[in-house]
């Protein structure tokens, strides 16, 4: 099995395992007093070492109570040695050969890999895109070679800037060599940054794009494609990847915590939690127009709840000549312009009110999968789901044809009629436990149709292995012999 370098969390959890006396207690410990979210990522990483062929672990009660350690992890720190080694090599090797450069600080490490994932997605070869946050690539370090010989036939430069990107003399540094380089530069602002905030060599000369902008995502892409001869993915692959990037972009965010500029407080004339939020939409996306239901669907998207919408459209219009028409609300210039010079201090303000609303459908079904909360019947729901990519359940007179389509997948995996005569009962339980919102009415205004919410589709689209495994078991269970 060819190398794989460790996450930072993965290499710590090896690391204890192999100063542990006892290493199954020790991660057997791991479990105790744990929320949801911090099992199902601490599994993850057992998977990740097992997979590697670290550890090999067996379990009881679903927990760990046998850990063996292979020789291999013991030798981990000589192998990543010998891997960075020939990895350096290998850059200097192809240091003819363009790349696409992200700068960034390593602090914003999670929004580049978004990037990257983005561009592998839409046919953009892995291999022409090179992220500078590599170990020891920060404060106080020296760019090194294998960044440098990068840099020098980069085809096109990007930087990820925030706050801390101008606190970092490295990330100054890189933006310097950016600077002189007769490259094309992108400047991808994060929402503290406005074009007043550009200061040094990447200024308010450049103009700035956003990734929650499907605008400025076509323009970033199409320049990636063209810079790096990259074939353009179909439309429709570019369209869903888009949609993927600003969703996991907004919930990146929205666990981010904002890095305050010293300026003085900001009094916000506002004394509800419903303007709060809309205003932090508004701010965040530097507009003081929107429509009721470009908010109903943001909220829907980043899975925020219990917001009257109406209540803060009415309350944001009284703020000095702010005005209400036609179901869409028009914030006072004045006061935009007041709010967006400070977007910073508010945004870090309003964060916590919008995280406090936040209820992530991934996240209650974690929690209810590994409490087996779920009968078979749900399993079986599941399992349809995530082999078929089904994302919207027909209701009323359109789950006839929703019962259809589960009789051809029971059809296509030999399975018996169990799902298709209880679709009724699992749909129920989705949304009782609000995994689907109504996504289409009748004329009356009754629901007939309902979506994934967006984490739980992300979690199923791509579910982890253990799912998997348990959901092949159920279908097993349900499986019918053929008569000859």
């Amino acid at each position: 099995m060819a190398f794989k370098k460790l996450t930072l969390k993965s290499k710590q959890l090896l690391d204890e395992m192999l100063a542990a006396e006892n290493p199954s207690a020790m991660l057997s410990k791991h479990f105790d007093d744990i929320s949801s979210k911090e099992d199902a990522e601490l599994r993850g990483i057992i998977r990740e070492l097992r997979e590697l062929g670290y550890i090999d672990v067996k379990w009881a009660d679903n927990v760990p109570y046998c850990v063996i350690i292979n020789n291999s992890a013991r030798t981990y720190s000589e192998q990543l040695e010998e891997h960075e080694k020939e990895r350096n090599q290998d850059y200097l090797k192809s240091s003819n050969e363009s790349k696409i450069f992200i700068s960034h600080r390593s602090s914003d490490g999670s929004i580049a890999d978004a990037l990257f994932d983005f561009f592998v997605a839409t046919g953009i070869s892995r291999d022409k895109i090179f992220c500078s946050s590599l170990p020891g690539n920060d404060v106080k370090e020296k760019i090194s070679v294998e960044v440098r010989e990068t840099m020098k036939n980069s085809c096109l430069n990007i930087a990820i800037l925030s706050t801390e990107y101008y606190q970092s003399a490295y990330c100054l540094n890189e933006a310097g060599i950016l600077w002189f380089q007769d490259i094309p530069i992108i400047p991808i602002a994060l929402p503290e940054i406005q074009p007043t905030d550009m200061i040094g060599f990447l200024n308010d000369d450049y103009k700035i794009r956003r990734l929650d902008n499907a605008d400025d995502l076509a323009y970033i892409y199409d320049t990636a494609c063209a810079a790096s001869t990259s074939n353009q993915a179909k439309a429709s692959v570019v369209t869903a990847e888009t949609r993927k990037l600003i969703l996991k972009y907004q919930q990146l965010l929205s666990s981010r915590t904002y890095p305050l500029k010293p300026t003085t407080e900001v009094s916000l004339d506002i004394t509800t939690d419903d303007e709060r939020i809309v205003l932090y939409y508004l701010i965040s996306k530097q507009v003081r127009k929107v429509t009721k239901n470009t908010i109903l669907c943001w909220l829907q998207d980043m899975e925020i709840y219990d917001v009257n919408v109406d209540n803060a459209f009415d309350l944001l219009s009284t703020l000095g000549n702010g005005d209400v028409v036609d179901g869409t609300l028009e914030l006072s210039t004045n006061i935009f312009r007041e709010y967006s010079s400070k977007s910073s201090q508010i945004l870090s303000e309003l964060q916590p009110i919008v995280n406090s609303r936040i209820d992530l459908s991934s996240e209650r079904f974690s929690k209810l999968w590994n409490d087996s909360a779920f009968d078979d019947i749900i399993k079986l729901f599941v399992a349809y789901i995530v082999d078929e990519k089904i994302d919207v359940f027909g209701d009323r007179w359109m789950a006839e044809g929703q019962i259809e389509d589960i009789k051809s997948w029971e059809e296509k995996y030999f399975l018996d009629s169990t799902l298709s005569s209880n679709y009724g009962k699992c749909l129920s339980l989705f949304i009782h436990n609000r995994f689907v919102y109504e996504s289409d009415w009748t004329s009356h205004g009754n629901a007939r149709a309902h979506a994934l919410c967006a984490s739980l589709k992300e979690l199923l689209f791509n579910a982890p292995a253990e799912i998997v495994e348990e959901l092949i078991k159920v279908k097993e269970t349900y499986h019918y012999d053929l008569p000859f």
